[in-house]
């Protein structure tokens, strides 16, 4: 009896070991802007470079990049600001490292279903399994 318990412990354990693990979760990373701007401050330079690790970390996880512009202005004006944002987001985690190929960039425009023109005007990053 002692034997066969060893022998089916031996087998669970290398069962476990072959399991596949599971993905870990997304995690997203918010970078705020002030008005009509694409250049990043002390704050949203750290929150890159902690998304930068993250994906580090991570290698068979893709990067999401999210342009956000408020609703002041123009809807032309807005995209063209919110793709800006996500290009400036996207260049700084190519230049930490992260493959061109992982990121997707994305400019949403013109936001109006939050709370403030601040939290508006910002980008998402999202690190997530493919």
């Amino acid at each position: 009896m002692r034997r066969r318990l060893t022998l089916l412990t031996v087998l669970l354990a290398a069962i476990v070991a072959w399991a596949p693990v599971p993905a870990r979760a997304s995690q997203s990373f918010i970078v705020f802007f002030t008005d009509w701007s694409a250049g990043l401050d002390r704050p949203a330079e750290e929150v890159v470079a902690a998304a930068a690790t993250h994906a580090q970390q991570n290698p068979a996880m893709r990067v999401e990049v999210f342009g956000f512009a408020s609703t002041e202005g123009s809807q032309r004006a807005n995209l063209y600001l919110s793709l800006l944002r996500a290009q400036l987001v996207s260049d700084l985690l190519e230049a930490a490292g992260i493959a061109p190929a992982r990121i997707s960039r994305v400019g949403e425009g013109s936001v109006s279903s939050v709370g403030s023109t601040q939290e508006a005007q910002r980008v998402e990053i999202i690190v997530r399994a493919p």
